[in-house]
């Protein structure tokens, strides 16, 4: 007896249950107008309501179907890489006065809730409309408090002489794979152009080294030329570049 075919989509239950409705991401990169209605047959049988898929940005065919099938652009994802020769590099430029860099306190939470909820305003969850704004804004907020409550196996945080928070960074680390990951970055409005990002980009590569990681990956928004420009300041260089699309479709009872 064959094996039935693998469903065209997974049903993401964390975005579904902080949302309140079913929201499901296509499997695979690539799409064709056979697949794109196998996707939409599915999701109105699973009562999807909103739709992700991340798209290769080298395949023409892709793009044309999935606009004509009525999905729409939100981001342009890019992924940067720092490989051992750069991740290894003694490079730490000096902390602005009375500020260092330390791992993450209880009491710090409602100081990175608060900069979460303005720290990503260029991701794709504020760039479509169908997101309350103050919903994507908790979005944010819950994001990093399960990084710092343990998600993430360290949250730095940038602190002030007088030990509150000005900026943080979420770092996950693959022991096996020898793999770390940048999650978060984030500085509060009024001190941003100082350097403190790049003291906690550098500051988290110097954790990763200590962990035994071989490389360390981040991603940005194709928008988000400051970040990029930051990235590369730390000796990260663009791996690839994919595009975050969205599909709505109308409830069904």
């Amino acid at each position: 007896m064959n094996a039935p075919d693998p469903a065209p989509c997974e049903l993401l239950p964390w975005d579904t249950e902080f949302f309140g409705y079913r929201i499901a991401r296509v499997c695979g990169d690539t799409l064709r107008h056979e697949q794109a209605v196998q996707i939409d047959g599915w999701c109105r049988s699973n009562r999807i309501r909103a739709l992700y898929f991340l798209s290769r940005a080298d395949d023409p065919a892709t793009i044309q179907t999935a606009e004509q099938h009525g999905c729409g652009l939100v981001d342009i994802r890019v992924t940067f890489e720092c490989l051992p020769v750069n991740l290894h590099a003694p490079v730490r430029p000096g902390l602005p006065d009375g500020i260092r860099v330390r791992m993450v306190q209880p009491a710090d939470l409602p100081g990175l809730q608060a900069m979460a909820r303005t720290a990503h305003t260029d991701t794709r969850f504020f760039s479509d409309f169908h997101f309350a704004r103050q919903r994507a804004e908790e979005l944010y907020s819950t994001w990093i408090t399960l990084e710092a409550q343990g998600r993430a196996q360290t949250v730095l945080v940038a602190s002030s002489a007088a030990n509150q928070p000005l900026g943080y960074v979420s770092c996950h680390l693959d022991p096996v794979r020898r793999e770390g990951q940048i999650g978060l970055v984030g500085v509060r409005p009024e001190i941003r152009g100082r350097g403190l990002g790049k003291n906690l980009i550098l500051a988290a590569l110097h954790w990763f080294r200590a962990q035994g990681a071989q490389v360390v990956t981040v991603v940005t928004q194709g928008k988000n030329q400051a970040a990029q420009r930051l990235y590369e300041q730390c000796a990260f260089r663009n791996r690839n570049v994919q595009l975050w699309y969205h599909k709505w479709y109308s409830t069904v009872d």
